[in-house]
């Protein structure tokens, strides 16, 4: 919009625009998605834990983008209760979503349990952002939207246990693996049922990003025997191939880097655990839904 436009004029361009959503948008590598898609001029929804931390990203961006289009609301992926109320806050908006990019996840050092009765990483990292994209879905506007999960390069270094989403042995990596691993499998699922609806299903592997989650150099030291140092990136790097299944038309590829992807299905080697998680995913999930 003109920086000439009345408040009124401008009132009523951001009704009419459609939404785009970072979840985890003050962690390093949302602060870059949320300002590479304001910088388009599109308008932003921060979903943050920390509201104030959200509150005071949304005025940086507003200064260095000139996009004034720029909101932060609170999401606590650790509850479904508050998944659901930031949908409904949402909707209150009466602005259609463009886009849901679910780059929030957590990797703690110590086992806890959620409010809900689940191991706290598989909460957040999986089943509440999997709750928060179905429930998203309805707020699409006209033409369809886009869903963009966040993977891991850690998903090919695990499996998923028969109890899965339940966790009897607590290891951070390997249960921040599986949660991964179970969201990009869980895509294939999505990408294939909301295809007639318009709406694109894609997940994003930024390599490891050496960010706020990774402070712990011994953290550090482990993942680069896994994985070597030349795959761990910066959040500049790592937002590449979130940008790129966003941008994209395509539905149910794992985008990588500059130039690379691959379609998720390909990670299909066990039928019978793949469709064991979406039936016991969907029936946590459709307790949830309206």
């Amino acid at each position: 919009m003109n920086e000439n436009n009345t408040p009124q004029e401008q009132a009523a361009h951001n009704e009419a625009s459609p939404v785009y959503i970072v979840t985890g948008a003050t962690g390093a590598m949302g602060k870059v998605l949320a300002k590479r898609i304001a910088s388009q001029g599109k308008a932003v929804i921060l979903a943050c834990r920390d509201l104030d931390k959200g509150e005071q990203l949304a005025q940086e961006l507003k200064e260095k983008t000139l996009n004034n289009d720029i909101t932060a609301m609170h999401l606590d992926l650790s509850s479904f209760a508050r998944v659901k109320a930031f949908v409904a806050e949402l909707a209150e908006l009466h602005r259609p979503v463009a886009a849901l990019i679910n780059n929030a996840a957590v990797l703690p050092r110590r086992r806890k349990t959620s409010v809900d009765g689940y191991e706290y990483t598989i909460q957040v990292n999986f089943l509440s952002t999997v709750l928060l994209s179905m429930l998203i879905v309805p707020l699409f506007g006209e033409n369809g939207g886009r869903i963009v999960m966040t993977t891991s390069l850690m998903r090919n270094f695990t499996s998923l246990p028969y109890e899965f989403p339940a966790v009897n042995n607590f290891v951070p990596l390997t249960t921040f693996a599986q949660s991964k691993l179970a969201l990009t499998l869980f895509s294939i699922y999505m990408s294939t049922t909301l295809r007639t609806r318009h709406v694109n299903v894609n997940c994003a592997d930024p390599g490891i990003i050496n960010a706020g989650m990774l402070t712990l150099s011994h953290w550090i030291d482990t993942i680069r025997d896994h994985v070597g140092q030349t795959l761990i990136h910066n959040p500049e790097d790592g937002a590449i191939a979130a940008m790129r299944a966003l941008e994209s038309s395509d539905t149910g590829f794992i985008f990588k880097g500059l130039d690379r992807q691959l379609k998720t299905s390909s990670l299909l080697k066990n039928r019978e655990v793949f469709i064991k998680l979406c039936n016991d995913t969907m029936r946590i999930i459709k307790k949830e839904m309206p």
